[in-house]
């Protein structure tokens, strides 16, 4: 049966044909699919037609604005020309009427000129408190806007806006109020919430515009009663701007100046005020000499009076003056309050260049070019070339030539006193900070200013310290400077140096985590926010307390994360990994939460620097500072637990080991400062006047100390004595550390020491910058800064210079060149064949060796300078270092003596690089970790590891090269020390901690540990103060040395696996040391070992494998090679993702990740017991019989002298070669010893 309804018109896009369906809906034209796309178009047409209508409504809008604006100045000129012919016919009417009475003409614009002219005089006779005219002698001048116009006819009263415009009005506040509400923090969102509000409405919130410029008004000047009331009764605090809580009742914040500011005392109102009219008078010479027209007039005058009568002062230029003397700038009031204390003498202003030159740590080039390697993504200006540039700059200024210096001298202002109406006035302004006392007169005389503002008038730092502690002890009669730091948190944090200018506390009030599950009718959702609490502010640059307080943050990643910014330089000095700058982040979507990513919304970077720049509210008019921005690193923290590490570091970095003592540096201004007991007033002790100064009341041993506990809505109140805890002040634990990590401060009170992140071996490879890299380009910046050619330069560096990674040692190339000069026979020509040393390889350029080496290559050759440096700086066993160092000097003199005598030696390296089946003259580079070879540093590697075992072989004439060196006279002391008395030597133990890790030391060792973890309390509130004194020196010295390093975890024992303890061991009574309990005690660290485990009690054993050798070889002779190892880990590299699992807890309770394995890790044995034997086992063929391993000790057999020395050098040379990191120790070592010399050793060496 057909349809009623016909089919539908819509064709489709697959084939252009009809819709085979029935047309059902639009009128019968469409089925319900096409339906609804019409429809979708036709909406679609719909709102552009109506934007269409919108935007030509907005057009004609325009148009009309302006067709009015151009309709205005139309009737304007014509009422003007009305104005003037009313005025010309009164004119010629009053002339005609008196036309014999000359004196008594009329001119009314004359008149009107007057009576403004008197009206500006009068305005600045009453701002500088002159006499004015006397009441009842004349009529009152009217105010300008009451002088009546020349139009007879009243003006025309403004048009009262209609209805409609009013509704108008109201929907666009309303629509403006909308916006406002929408934003994610309420109607007016603070902190980030601003950040975020700009970034969705596209842009950055700016400050308000200015008003309009008005005429003067003389109700705005106040007069000297006013101020005289002012002073004397105080005047009410405004705390529109302030937030959070305060204490009220303390030293510094008074009950009775609470509400109101103190009233001054009668005699410093007298002097102030009088101060005030001098100042005042000095302000309108200073405004007269910056104006050229009137200049001229005030050099002549003897007085303002006359001054202001002068007939060539013109009108414009007294409305001009008039102006500025209502409203002046904070600047003009400074600099006449500045011009009151100036004495007579020019002031002397250093060269600031030459100042900063002498002062300022100069950063090396590779520390600059490491800094812009690892920051540059956040640097808002390219500053690597800008200081470049400069050190360009001043090696020309170095040598100038006589023309510049004459142009100098003739361009520099002369600076002159200059008399101004009677008063003698600089020509310039003062460069110099002014005085508490031009402070004072300065808060007096700006009533309505803030102290933001009239920070950015301090000319360096210590003039704003001083301002603000001048302001924390009220001693501005000031209502307006209240808000500053009058946040009780916010005080101490400015009392104690660190000016935050962008807060934003609220973490916890603006996360949020929602999710719906999948079991309901809707799917899975989620809504999830995270932010994180931050404070960004100032600190003093270049100062020993700032760098203290950084590097204490620095060390607290699991709790703080910090960046810091030059505020004169402009990089960024340190700062987290890019993955943890977030400080807003958020997921949303459908499906699980953990499949999605998150979306980082706000992140401290260049673009988060110019958005809290913009909205601040303050800023400084110096640039001696740093730029602070500190973070949670744990996302929706409370704001108290954030404060509170950052409070305890200032006190630590000011070293504060009392209460009492947070007022240590104020002392300086204290002592001159009282207060008075009547009425409260913070005032400046008088010369010679003797009163009890401020000092004197904080020192008094009535007076207490009291620290609060606030937790949530509780706050606890008790004394210092009260608080038990050795950890809240500074203390002997931080005395020791701060010995490790600021060394300079032991040798020197150097006042001026920029931040520097703390640099090692480790750090500088992590930068991603190369040494070889860095020391090519430093060739060329050299040249470049002496304005040479570095081009020329970088060619003339070679890659076998004595600095670089690929020079040979110099006794080698002697060597060698002089045994292929001897009549070699077959059997010497072969192996020298087999193993490429017949040709010399070619020395090339630095710059062509760099491009053609494999990048690995040299990137692992690099890091292995580097890594050992950092092996040996944590190495804290006593003697450790000097003996090692003592070692490397001897043998590496030995490597840089050119050859004399035999070249036995150097067929004997041939036969060995024959007998491993090795060339000298590799090309490739092996980029699998486990093969030791092939690359391109096989001569230095085995040539130093013969060098280092043939010293022990004084018989073999293979080694007389080396024993002939050690007995040099070069070597006499080094010839003398126990290296070469084994017997001696094996006498006295190692004064190290032993190697168990935690999985196989004894459970009893750890029952004091145990006992302690029982505690309710926080454990680094409670840690026994002697575990402490081991604990932290150890973990800050091996820090600084680039073995561990922060760690980017929670600080948590539920996230990290480790936590440091101290204990002495039987073999050392009374000597903690550092250990680490790795007990899983929440099941989050599951151990799993791999298969090739083997348990240490079925490792091989050194005497029987001995003896069993013995027997078989009568006359033998053995080596004890131990491989290098710190007495707190061993030289192998930890990976990126196993650094959770090493990570612990010092008694800090700070957050600490290993680079490379600790000794405590459970099964460390293992590590270096399967690294030592896999290394053997590719040499199983030809050291077969003669090497075996247990753990890092290597037992090495021969028959003889010769065949000992043989294997030993192999030995040692395929542990030391790729990746460079293992090294033989050979103070722990016992070479070329019988069998009966081991059975006598003590059984630590043969473990």
């Amino acid at each position: 049966m057909a349809s009623d309804q016909g089919q539908c018109q819509a064709l489709q896009l697959s084939d252009d044909q009809r819709c085979q369906k029935e047309a059902t809906h639009a009128n019968g034209l469409f089925c319900g699919f096409h339906s609804k796309q019409v429809f979708a178009l036709y909406k679609a047409n719909d709102e552009k037609e109506q934007k269409k209508v919108k935007q030509e409504a907005a057009l004609f809008k325009r148009h009309v604005k302006k067709l009015e604006g151009r309709l205005a100045k139309l009737r304007q000129k014509e009422e003007q020309k009305r104005q003037d012919a009313y005025l010309e016919d009164a004119y010629r009417e009053r002339m005609a009427m008196a036309a014999e009475e000359d004196d008594e003409a009329w001119d009314p614009i004359e008149d009107m000129e007057h009576l403004k002219r008197n009206r500006y005089i009068d305005l600045i006779k009453h701002f500088l408190w002159l006499n004015t005219t006397e009441e009842g002698e004349e009529e009152e001048l009217p105010p300008l806007e009451e002088i009546p116009p020349l139009e007879p006819s009243p003006p025309p009263e403004p048009a009262k806006p209609s209805k409609k415009m009013k509704k108008k009005a109201k929907a666009k506040a309303a629509k403006a109020g909308g916006q406002s509400s929408a934003q994610p923090y309420g109607p007016t969102p603070t902190g980030q919430g601003r950040l975020i509000a700009a970034l969705k409405e596209g842009r950055y919130p700016m400050p308000g515009g200015g008003a309009e410029l008005q005429e003067p008004d003389r109700n705005n000047i106040e007069t000297e009663e006013e101020i005289r009331n002012r002073l004397s009764h105080g005047v009410k605090k405004n705390y529109d701007d302030v937030w959070g809580f305060q204490i009220v009742g303390t030293l510094e914040n008074p009950f009775e100046t609470h509400e109101k500011t103190a009233p001054m005392t009668n005699d410093e109102i007298e002097s102030t005020v009088n101060d005030i009219r001098q100042i005042k008078h000095l302000l309108f010479c200073r405004l007269l000499v910056g104006h050229a027209s009137m200049l001229p007039a005030a050099l002549r005058a003897n007085s303002v009076e006359e001054f202001l009568h002068d007939p060539q002062v013109a009108e414009s230029d007294l409305r001009d003056l008039c102006l500025k003397i209502e409203e002046p700038t904070l600047q003009d009031i400074q600099d006449a309050c500045a011009d009151f204390t100036r004495d007579d003498e020019a002031e002397e202003v250093e060269d600031v260049d030459e100042a900063e030159e002498e002062d300022e740590d100069e950063e090396t080039f590779e520390e600059l070019l490491n800094g812009d390697s690892r920051y540059k993504n956040l640097h808002t200006d390219d500053w690597l070339l800008e200081n470049f540039l400069e050190k360009l700059e001043r090696h020309e200024k170095q040598n100038p030539s006589k023309k510049k210096k004459k142009k100098k001298k003739q361009k520099s202002k002369k600076k002159t006193k200059v008399t101004v109406c009677g008063k003698s006035i600089w020509n310039h302004a003062s460069e110099k900070a002014m005085s508490r006392d031009g402070w004072l007169q300065f808060s007096a005389m700006a009533k309505d200013c803030d102290l933001k503002h009239a920070i950015q008038l301090c000319r360096n730092w210590n003039e704003f310290s001083d301002l603000n502690l001048l302001t924390l002890w009220q001693y501005f009669p000031a209502s307006n400077w209240v808000s500053w730091g009058n946040n009780q948190l916010i005080q101490q944090l400015q009392e104690l140096g660190f000016f935050p200018y962008f807060v934003d506390l609220e973490a916890q009030q603006h996360s949020r985590y929602n999710q719906i599950g999948g079991r309901s009718s809707h799917r899975r959702q989620h809504d999830i926010v995270e932010t994180r609490n931050i404070i960004v502010g100032h600190m003093k640059r270049n100062d020993p307390i700032t760098r203290r307080f950084l590097q204490y943050l620095l060390m607290r990643t699991g709790e703080l994360l910090i960046m810091v910014r030059d505020g004169k330089t402009g990089p960024v000095i340190t700062a987290p990994p890019e993955e943890q700058l977030w400080t807003y982040r958020m997921k949303q979507g459908l499906g699980r939460a953990s499949r999605n990513e998150w979306r980082n919304v706000l992140e401290v970077g260049p673009l988060y620097f110019d958005m809290t720049d913009m909205i601040r509210e303050w800023r400084f008019g110096f640039d001696d500072y740093y730029d602070v921005f500190i973070w949670d690193f744990v996302p929706c923290q409370s704001s108290l637990d954030m404060y509170n590490v950052v409070i305890t570091e200032l006190r630590n970095a000011w070293r504060i080991k009392h209460p009492r003592d947070v007022y240590q540096h104020m002392k300086p201004l204290l002592t001159a400062m009282t207060r008075e007991k009547d009425t409260m007033r913070t005032r400046l002790i008088k010369p010679d006047e003797k009163v009890e100064s401020l000092w004197d009341t904080i020192m008094d041993e009535r007076s207490e100390f009291r620290l609060f506990d606030i937790k949530g809505r509780s706050v606890k109140c008790r004394t210092g004595d009260e608080d038990r805890s050795p950890y809240m002040f500074y203390n002997d634990v931080n005395v020791l550390e701060d010995e490790i990590l600021f060394p300079d401060e032991l040798v020197s009170n150097k006042k001026n020491v920029p931040f520097r992140e703390i640099r090692n071996g480790v750090s500088r490879i992590e930068d991603g910058v190369l040494p070889s890299a860095i020391r090519h380009l430093e060739k060329g910046m050299e040249a470049f800064t002496m304005g040479e050619d570095p081009m020329k330069a970088l060619k003339a560096v070679k890659d076998r210079d004595d600095n670089s990674i690929w020079s040979l040692p110099k006794v080698w190339e002697t060597g060698l060149k002089q045994a292929r000069k001897e009549t070699l026979s077959d059997a010497q020509r072969n192996p020298l064949k087999r193993t490429g040393l017949t040709t010399t390889q070619k020395s090339m350029s630095l710059d062509q060796r760099l491009n053609k080496s494999d990048p690995m290559e040299t990137m692992e050759r690099d890091r292995s300078f580097g890594f050992k440096d950092s092996f040996h700086a944590g190495d804290l066993e006593p003697g450790s270092n000097e003996k090692w160092d003592q070692v490397q000097e001897r043998i590496n003199a030995m490597l840089a003596t050119p050859h004399a005598g035999p070249t036995d030696w150097v067929w004997f390296l041939a036969e060995i690089l024959d007998w491993l089946d090795l060339r000298a003259d590799y090309k490739d580079y092996t980029h699998d970790p486990s093969f030791p070879w092939p690359h391109g540093f096989i001569i230095q590697d085995l040539v130093k590891a013969f060098a280092l075992v043939a010293m022990f072989f004084p018989k073999s004439e293979v080694a007389t090269l080396v024993t002939q060196f050690i007995k040099s006279k070069q070597c006499d002391e080094f010839r003398n020390t126990a290296l070469f008395d084994p017997k001696e030597r094996s006498k006295t133990l190692p004064d190290r901690r032993s190697r168990a890790s935690y999985k196989f030391r004894d459970p009893a060792f750890w029952n004091e540990w145990n006992e302690f973890l029982k505690t309710d309390s926080f454990f680094a509130d409670v840690y026994p103060f002697d575990w402490s004194l081991a604990v932290r020196p150890i973990v800050a010295r091996l820090y600084v040395a680039g073995v561990v390093a922060p760690a980017y975890i929670q600080n948590d024992s539920q996230v990290v696996l480790g936590m440091a303890t101290a204990k002495a061991e039987p073999h050392r009574p009374g000597k903690l040391d550092l250990f680490i309990n790795y007990e899983d005690r929440y099941g989050n660290f599951p151990m799993v070992f791999p298969p090739s485990f083997v348990h240490p009690s079925k490792w091989p054993h050194v005497l029987p494998t001995a003896e069993s050798f013995a027997k078989k070889n009568e006359g033998a002779r053995y080596a004890l090679i131990r491989l290098w190892s710190a007495p707190h880990f061993y030289p192998l590299m930890v990976g990126l993702g196993n650094r959770q699992n090493t990570s612990f807890l010092d008694s800090a309770g700070r957050s600490w990740e290993w680079k490379f394995v600790p000794k405590d890790m459970p099964g460390s044995e293992y590590s270096a017991h399967h690294t030592t034997e896999r290394r053997l086992k590719l040499l199983d063929k030809q050291f077969e019989g003669h090497v075996m391993s247990r753990a890092d000790l290597i037992l090495v057999m021969g028959k003889d002298d010769d065949e000992l020395l043989k294997y030993c050098t192999a030995v040692t040379f395929a542990i030391q070669t790729k990746p460079w990191l293992r090294e033989i120790d050979l103070w722990k070592s016992f070479i070329n010893v019988d069998l009966e010399f081991l059975q006598g050793l003590d059984p630590y060496w043969l473990d």
